[in-house]
C-alpha cells in the first residue's frame, strides 16, 4: 500500500505524475493502513528521534516504525474503548511529544482527530471541544512552564459530551473521570485493532481550527482521502524517501507541523526528529540549531520566515552543514532579503511553500530538487488547479486573470477539504462549482510559478486605493538595520486606512525614524503607499507558529486613535477606555468603556462617540458605562 516517490524538479514532473490518476498510486483507504505499510517494510528503523531539552550532548529518544505503528494502534483500541467511534472526536492539548503522535494517527483510526492549540485561552478551548463535540480528551499533566492541565481542569464541566480524559505525565493521583495516558494504553494490544471499522476516503479523519487566537476559530475538517493525497504529493515534491532526516520544528495542532512535517515523512520511512516539546518556542534548540543539524546529519530542514530570522543570529562555529539538501519555509511571506541572506550566510536553498488549512496543508511548494526562484512560492501539486480572479467591487472573485496578473488566488483539486463543519461559515470561502476562495493575492507567470502578493484582508485601503502590504514590507526589508517588519492600516475618518509600518531591527542595531522614513521614498515608488508613521518595536507579536499577528497591531493602532478622539470627554468628567478586538461579522470591535459622572448628558455622550467612529468604515461599536 506504500507508494513510491518520484522526486518532481519542475512543473513537467508534476504533469508526468498527472498521466496517471493518484488514487491509484495509493491503494489504502485510510491514514492508519499506510502507516501499517510503512511499519511493515521497515519496522526496526528510526521514525522519531525525540530531543527532550535540545541540547547538543544529549541522548535523544528513539523510536522505530515497529515501535510507533504499535504505539498508534494500542491508543486506537484505547481510544475505541473509551467511547469514541467512527463519526466521534478524540481531542488533544499536546505539545510536541512522541505520545502526541500516537494520540493523533491513533484517533483518526478510532475515529476523528482533533489537535488543538494549548496556548489559547480556557473559553476558546472549551468552543472548540464543544464544536467538535468531543468524548475523549488526552492533555499534557501538571508541568512546570505550561498551564495546559489548569486549562483543562477550568473547563471540563463545560464539555457535556466529554466521557473520559487522559493525563500524559507521572502517573500520580488522577482525578475522577482521569486515566493517565501511559499507564492506561499499556494495557492494550499493539498488534491489531480490536475492533472492526470499515474506511472510506470520504471519512472525516480530523479537525483543524483555523484561526485561533481571534474569538472562536472554526472547525475545518480533513477527510482521510484529503489526507492521502497530500501526504503523497508532499513527498513527491520535498522529495521524501526512507534515507531523508527531517527537523520538525512544528506544532502538530497547525497544519504544516502534522501532515507537512510529520506523516507524509513517517509514510515514506524518513526519520523525523522532534526538537523538544516546544521546537522553535524553545531559545535552546534554536541557540544549538546547527549542531544538532551536524550531529544528526539532517537533509531537511525548514521553518517559519520568523524562525530564519532567528537563525541568521546564530553563527555556525564551524559546523558541518553538507548534509542539508534543503530547507523549507512558509506559513507567512518571506521577505527578500531575509531569503538572500540565509543563502549565502549558510549555502542552503530557501524553498517556499504555500499552504493553508482548507487546502489540506499544501497549495504549492518549490520542489526540493528543484531551482529556487526568488519571490515564489513554487508550483502547483499535481491534479491541482490554481488560478487567480479578478476582485469584484464587493470583494468577492470575478473573471479569471490572465498570466502575470494580480487577483485573488482560487483553488480546486483533492486537496480541498470539503467544507467548515459548521457550514454556514463557508459563505465566501467555496463557490457553488467547488473552487476554494483563499482571500490570499497573487499572480502565476509563464513556468506556472506561484507568487504571492499580499492578503485581500491585509489590504490597507486609502481613499479607495488598495495598497499591498507586501510593497512596503519589502523595501524596509532592505534596510541593513531591519530584522521583521509590518506594514498594516491605521484608521482614518478621511481616508478610510493609513499605512503604519511596525519595525523588529536586529541585535544591537539602530535606525532613525526620519532615516528609515527617506529610505523607503527612495524604494516606494507607489506614493500612497508611502507610511504615514514608523513604529518601533523590541517584538512583534506573533502566533503560536511564529507568525506576525497582523491584527493585534491594527487593533493597538486602532486602541490608540479612538483613545486620542475621546480624550476631551474628560474635560466633561468622563473617562473612556478603549478596547479593540474582533468582530465575526465586521471584522472590528470597538468597545468603548465610560466612566465617571455623566448625568443627564449620558444619552448625549454616547450619541457623539457614537457619530465620531461610525465615520469609519468596517467598525462596530459598544458603547457602556462602567
Amino acid at each position: 500500500m506504500a507508494f513510491t516517490v518520484k522526486p518532481v524538479s519542475g512543473i513537467g514532473d508534476v504533469r508526468e505524475l498527472e498521466k496517471r490518476p493518484w488514487e491509484e498510486t495509493i491503494t489504502a483507504d485510510c491514514v492508519y493502513d499506510l502507516l501499517r505499510s510503512s511499519a511493515a517494510k521497515r519496522p526496526d528503523k528510526s521514525a522519531i528521534t525525540f530531543l527532550p531539552t535540545g541540547a547538543a550532548e544529549e541522548d535523544p529518544v528513539r523510536i522505530t516504525y515497529g515501535q510507533l505503528f504499535g504505539m498508534i494502534t494500542q491508543a486506537a483500541n484505547m481510544f475505541h474503548d473509551l467511547g469514541a467511534g467512527p463519526s466521534d472526536c478524540v481531542s488533544f492539548l499536546l505539545p510536541s511529544l512522541p505520545q502526541a503522535h500516537f494520540t493523533f494517527w491513533g484517533a483518526q483510526a478510532a475515529g476523528i482527530a482533533n489537535p488543538i492549540n494549548f496556548l489559547l485561552n480556557p473559553d476558546q478551548i472549551a468552543d472548540l471541544l464543544n464544536a467538535a463535540e468531543t468524548r475523549v480528551l488526552v492533555a499534557l499533566g501538571p508541568h512546570p512552564v505550561l498551564d495546559i492541565w489548569k486549562k483543562v481542569e477550568a473547563i471540563r464541566d463545560k464539555v457535556p459530551t466529554l466521557k473520559a480524559i487522559l493525563r500524559v505525565g507521572k502517573p500520580g493521583d488522577e482525578p475522577e473521570g482521569v486515566y493517565n495516558f501511559d499507564k492506561t494504553i499499556a494495557g492494550y494490544p499493539a498488534d491489531r485493532l480490536t475492533f472492526d471499522r470499515t474506511f472510506s476516503r470520504s471519512d472525516i479523519a480530523t479537525y483543524f481550527h483555523t484561526g485561533g487566537t481571534t474569538g472562536s476559530p472554526k472547525l475545518a475538517p480533513h477527510t482521510q482521502g484529503n489526507t492521502l493525497y497530500a501526504v503523497w504529493a508532499v513527498a513527491h515534491l520535498w522529495g521524501f524517501t526512507d534515507s531523508a532526516i527531517l527537523v520538525n520544528g512544528l506544532p502538530l495542532f497547525h497544519v504544516a507541523g502534522s501532515i507537512i512535517c510529520s506523516l507524509s515523512p513517517f509514510c515514506v520511512g524518513t526519520e523525523v526528529i522532534i526538537p523538544t516539546p516546544a521546537g522553535f518556542r524553545n531559545p535552546s534548540f534554536v541557540q544549538n540549531h546547527w549542531k544538532l543539524i551536524e550531529k544528526y546529519r539532517v537533509t531537511h530542514m525548514g521553518g517559519m520566515p520568523t524562525s530564519l530570522v532567528a537563525l541568521l543570529n546564530v553563527p555556525l562555529n564551524g559546523a558541518d552543514m553538507s548534509s542539508v539538501k534543503i530547507c523549507l519555509t512558509g506559513g507567512a511571506p518571506l521577505p527578500t532579503e531575509v531569503q538572500r541572506a540565509f543563502e549565502s550566510t549558510f549555502n542552503i536553498q530557501v524553498s517556499q511553500m504555500y499552504g493553508m488549512t482548507e487546502a489540506g496543508s499544501i497549495v504549492a511548494m518549490t520542489p526540493a530538487f528543484g531551482k529556487a526562484k526568488i519571490g515564489s512560492v513554487g508550483i502547483r501539486l499535481p491534479h491541482e488547479q490554481i488560478r487567480v480572479a479578478r476582485l469584484n467591487q464587493d470583494g468577492s472573485p470575478g473573471e479569471f486573470c490572465g498570466l502575470n496578473e494580480t487577483g485573488v488566488v482560487m483553488l480546486k483539486g483533492p486537496n480541498i477539504f470539503p467544507g467548515y463543519k459548521d457550514s454556514v461559515q463557508n459563505r465566501g470561502t467555496l463557490t457553488d462549482d467547488g473552487w476554494l476562495i483563499t482571500g490570499d493575492l497573487g499572480y502565476i507567470d509563464e513556468e506556472e510559478r506561484v507568487y504571492l502578493t499580499g492578503r485581500s484582508k491585509d489590504l490597507i485601503i486609502r481613499s479607495g486605493h488598495n495598497i499591498d502590504p507586501s510593497i512596503i514590507e519589502e523595501a524596509a526589508g532592505q534596510h541593513p538595520s531591519v530584522a521583521l517588519s509590518a506594514a498594516v492600516g491605521k484608521p482614518d475618518s478621511y481616508a478610510g486606512e493609513l499605512p503604519v509600518l511596525f519595525v523588529q531591527l536586529k541585535p544591537e542595531a539602530h535606525a532613525d525614524p526620519e532615516e528609515l522614513m527617506k529610505f523607503l521614498e527612495d524604494r516606494i515608488s507607489e506614493r500612497p503607499a508611502m507610511p504615514k508613521e514608523i513604529i518601533f518595536t523590541k517584538q512583534l507579536p506573533l502566533t503560536a507558529i511564529g507568525k506576525i499577528f497582523k491584527p493585534q497591531l491594527r487593533w493597538d493602532l486602532a486602541r490608540r486613535e479612538f483613545a486620542g478622539m475621546l480624550a476631551p470627554l474628560e474635560a466633561k468628567g468622563v473617562k473612556a477606555v478603549v478596547e479593540v478586538g474582533e468582530d465575526k461579522r465586521w471584522g472590528t470591535l470597538v468597545r468603548i468603556v465610560l466612566s465617571g459622572d455623566g448625568g443627564a448628558a449620558r444619552e448625549e455622550i454616547e450619541g457623539e462617540i457614537k457619530r465620531m467612529i461610525e465615520a469609519f468604515p468596517y467598525v462596530k461599536i459598544e458603547v457602556m458605562w462602567k
